[in-house]
């Protein structure tokens, strides 16, 4: 590797998210239909003495710089498996972080898929391999698009593109320690999920998808962790007149709907007590 290389690393909702029970490597079942969006970071690769990552940009602030980094992690295990040397890393953050958009899990597969086009072994299976064991939604994004994701994210199936859709992103300016993993403590305690939202929308996907049929199991507890969430919901609700739903594990919200709808949206909800985002979905067909 004797150039940088730079890419970009795109942003995820999840339109349907279900979890359907714990597993025995003692993560949870998950059944759950991810779309890309235009929203994205950039990510540049440089050759290096040693392994280092760097951060900015506007959503910069609470990325770790070490090896907690999950594009550092994915760099390092890769080399470990093709004997990749060292690099440097550095991250143009726009998605915001720990909101639930992906954003950790992108820098990674991005990182892979960059690496892929300078070193020699590092396959397509080899990158694959690594997404999996780096985390949950990493194998989604080496594909992108449209997927539905199952076992713990791992098992991806390309879906038919949905066609391109208005998107609001709503970010509070807090989050929590430990969010998903929270998270899931807490749905443990109530019903699981049947998977059956999520069969339907691969068995039959929508020409034409709106916030009302969004579907996320967090959603449940969302409030139990999050109390200051649910004024934020309600007063953005109530300034757009339309539902909103959760990102992810949280804590961000959106609003899908309508291509030419967003800037609507978007300008309804300024004076929210949070960051607006417009941006579309990606079709890859």
């Amino acid at each position: 590797m004797a150039e940088p290389v730079s890419g970009l690393a795109p942003a995820k909702v999840n339109l349907a998210l279900e979890v359907c029970g714990r597993r025995p490597d003692r993560y949870h079942e998950i059944d759950t239909i991810l779309q890309e969006l235009e929203l994205a970071d950039r990510v540049t690769v440089t050759p290096s003495t040693s392994w280092a990552v760097t951060v900015s940009g506007p959503h910069a602030v609470g990325v770790p710089v070490d090896e907690t980094n999950l594009a550092l992690k994915a760099a390092m295990l890769l080399a470990a498996r093709v004997g990749g040397s060292p690099v440097s890393i550095h991250l143009e953050k726009q998605i915001p972080a720990a909101g639930g958009l992906g954003g950790g899990a992108s820098n990674a597969a991005t990182v892979l898929k960059l690496l892929g086009t300078q070193w020699p072994g590092a396959t397509r299976g080899q990158q694959l391999a690594v997404a999996e064991a780096v985390g949950s939604d990493e194998a989604f994004f080496m594909t992108g698009g449209t997927g539905r994701a199952q076992g713990r994210g791992e098992r991806v199936t390309p879906l038919p593109a949905l066609p391109s859709h208005d998107v609001v992103l709503f970010v509070p300016p807090q989050t929590i320690e430990r969010k998903t993993a929270r998270m899931f403590e807490a749905l443990g305690r109530l019903p699981f999920d049947d998977g059956r939202v999520a069969a339907a929308f691969a068995e039959n996907p929508p020409v034409r998808f709106e916030s009302a049929m969004v579907f996320n199991a967090f959603e449940r507890v969302a409030f139990d962790l999050f109390p200051w969430l649910a004024d934020l919901w309600e007063g953005i609700e109530r300034r757009i007149s339309a539902p909103v739903h959760l990102c992810g594990a949280g804590p961000c919200l959106f609003w899908i709907g309508q291509q030419g709808e967003g800037s609507r949206i978007a300008a309804l909800a300024q004076g929210a007590a949070c960051e607006v985002i417009p941006t579309r979905t990606v079709n890859r067909e």
